[in-house]
């Protein structure tokens, strides 16, 4: 049996798209996970400083559309002077209220690991 120059290439192409996909799913891991601990670390900082913090995980789409999450911290800091750019899944609120209350969870020495992303 004999395979045709075309059935051979597009074996190759698959077995390409698999290395590479596999490759990029790797990476994007990576990605996420180091960017998450990121935020944790910022997150157990400014607990420990005695700021409320509050999280919502990016439920919806891809990191690369929605960011990882939205993170609230209390207090009147600018994300630009304390991280010397702007960084979209941090803001900081002189207030919190009510509703960020509801619609995020607020992140405790505790529960940490509730600054997550699963997508």
């Amino acid at each position: 049996m004999t395979i045709d120059k075309e059935e051979y290439c597009m074996k190759e192409i698959k077995a390409l798209w698999k290395e590479t996909k596999e490759f990029v799913d790797r990476q994007e891991k990576d990605i996420a996970e180091k960017y998450i601990n990121f935020l944790r670390e910022v997150a157990a900082t400014y607990i420990k400083s005695g700021k409320r913090v509050f999280f919502r995980e990016n439920r919806v789409v891809h990191y690369g559309e929605g960011g990882f999450g939205w993170m609230i911290i209390e207090g009147d800091d600018d994300t630009y002077e304390v991280f010397g750019d702007h960084i979209p899944e941090i803001r900081f609120e002189g207030q919190i209220t009510e509703r960020e209350e509801r619609d995020y969870t607020e992140i405790k020495e505790g529960n940490i690991g509730e600054i997550k992303y699963g997508i």
